[in-house]
């Protein structure tokens, strides 16, 4: 996963500012470029502009111009505030209808490796994710880190990344290898058993004597067979230790990264990687789909879910099909 430039969004709330400065941490470790977006509703810029301007008036020639260089100043500010000089590319102002997606749409150009931006804005909610958020994370081609207004990018310890046993779980692993190479982190492999999983007849599957060290084993040959056909980058070796192995780099071999496995039971998937993650995690890595492919494609899904309700920093990976 190469991050070599980063499209940062804001509408200039706190937390908004919070990805700003996350986004001026990464450029450390990736020596990334990181461009600046503002783009508001349509509709906010009409009541925000037109007492001042006064009446009558050019939309063309007074309110669009007016706007869009307030908005510049402000990103220029931004970047002044929290980026390096040399890391700082440049500022995109945009009044769209949707936010979300104009903010997708510059996402998905081709120029960008990862889009950081807050869980809330301006329309700040106590516990659940930004209406603008999460619809860029559903639409976006390329990864998103969401920054909640609890935590600030200073260093990752440990990386979270959930999976279940597909292989789309696990192309969260290549990104998340380059993360902890770069901050000289664990990987914690976190698999959730639910005790209750509803069918169609909405009749609860309670698995008894689960035996760990077997569902341990059985990740391991998964994760071996899925890196060895589909991760060039680095391999798995495995320690000996039940629950403990490595990642080693393919191309430099002394480059390793710990890899842990935590497997907990719970009634569901997406409560226990949330309690997990927020108490013994630093960031969580995850995929857009899991064992049930598209039909879980985040709406209702328990990345989704985990989205909405961690406290905790969130990289999201859209897998390929």
């Amino acid at each position: 996963m190469k991050i070599s430039r980063i499209l940062v969004p804001t509408d200039f709330s706190e937390s908004a500012e919070l990805a700003v400065k996350a986004a001026g941490v990464l450029v450390d470790y990736f020596g990334s470029t990181v461009d600046l977006m503002h783009a508001v509703p349509m509709m906010k810029y009409f009541h925000d502009s037109m007492d001042p301007l006064g009446v009558p008036f050019s939309i063309e020639k007074d309110l669009y111009p007016h706007s869009l260089e307030q908005a510049k100043n402000n990103l220029e500010a931004l970047a002044k505030a929290h980026i390096k000089k040399e890391h700082v590319g440049t500022t995109i102002t945009q009044i769209e209808r949707k936010p979300s997606e104009g903010i997708y749409t510059v996402a998905n150009s081709g120029r960008y490796d990862l889009v950081v931006m807050a869980t809330h804005g301006a329309d700040d909610s106590m516990h659940l994710l930004g209406g603008t958020t999460e619809k860029v994370i559903r639409h976006s081609k390329v990864p998103v880190l969401t920054i909640p207004k609890e935590h600030s990018v200073h260093n990752f310890s440990s990386i979270v990344v959930p999976i279940d046993f597909s292989e789309r779980s696990m192309q969260a692993l290549r990104a998340a290898f380059e993360l902890a190479k770069e901050f000289e982190a664990k990987i914690v492999l976190l698999n959730v058993i639910e005790l209750y999983s509803a069918g169609s007849d909405m009749m609860p599957y309670v698995p008894v004597n689960i035996d760990e060290q077997g569902v341990y084993e059985s990740m391991m040959t998964g994760l071996s067979d899925y890196i060895e056909e589909n991760e060039p980058a680095f391999h798995l070796r495995r320690s000996g230790v039940v629950f403990r192995d490595e990642l080693v780099s393919a191309i430099h071999p002394d480059i390793r990264v710990d890899l842990e496995t935590v497997i907990k039971k719970g009634v569901s998937a997406h409560h226990e990687i949330v309690d997990y993650v927020d108490e013994y995690g630093d960031i969580l890595v995850m995929s857009t789909h899991g064992r049930t492919g598209l039909a879980r494609i985040l709406i209702g899904s328990t990345t989704e879910q985990v989205a909405r309700h961690s406290k905790k920093p969130m990289l999201t990976i859209r897998t390929l099909s």
